[in-house]
């Protein structure tokens, strides 16, 4: 949350709204926006901590899916707590993404900050080269996710006490194949609501 909040501190000003609506709206209709926004921000805070929740249950859940069906007995709680271990990888990527807009590359906009992937298979490619469809799973290819998986691995190998190459196994056969099923679901709305 804290860095959500230095986020929309730092590197979301409102000059930017500005830029990025200034050709579409007017500017007491990008105000308003900025307005209702600002009114209604609290949800956010209160949605961040439910997003994540929801998040590690359901990552848990097909962890634990797949360490039943291998065969082990682990305690559900502590797969939990590997999985929310793990997670902490990923508070890299917005620091990363403060410094970089902060101190950095301070001329940028609202679309430098949405496909801004640090470390990942989209920073190698020029995103208006490719598909819009395409940039969400090139996003997802990065330094970030391959530790998660490591991490997860681990946490795992600690649990059972079995070889690391076993559980890297294990979570790419159930966290990877649900991975695997979000990126084609995602793909497949980015296929459908984008314009022909």
């Amino acid at each position: 949350m804290l860095l959500y909040l230095a986020s929309e501190q730092i590197i979301i000003t409102e000059d930017l709204i500005f830029d990025f609506y200034g050709q579409q709206l007017t500017y007491e209709r990008i105000t308003d926006l900025i307005e209702k926004s600002n009114k209604w921000r609290w949800i956010v805070y209160v949605a961040i901590p439910v997003y994540y929740l929801i998040k590690f249950l359901i990552i848990s859940i097909c962890l634990y899916t797949g360490v039943l069906l291998a065969g082990y007995s682990i305690n559900f709680t502590k797969l939990f707590h590997v999985v929310m271990f793990s997670e902490f990888i990923f508070l890299i990527v917005p620091v990363v993404k403060i410094v970089w807009f902060g101190i950095f590359l301070t001329d940028y906009t609202l679309q430098d900050l949405q496909y801004f992937s640090p470390l990942s298979l989209l920073s190698l490619v020029d995103r208006n080269s490719i598909e819009p469809w395409l940039a969400y799973p090139l996003q997802l290819v990065n330094v970030f996710e391959i530790s998660y998986w490591l991490l997860l691995a681990l946490g795992l190998c600690s649990l059972t006490k079995e070889r690391y190459s076993k559980m890297l196994g294990l979570v790419a056969s159930s966290y990877g194949v649900g991975l695997l099923l979000w990126v084609v679901f995602i793909v497949f709305l980015s296929v459908s609501i984008s314009p022909t």
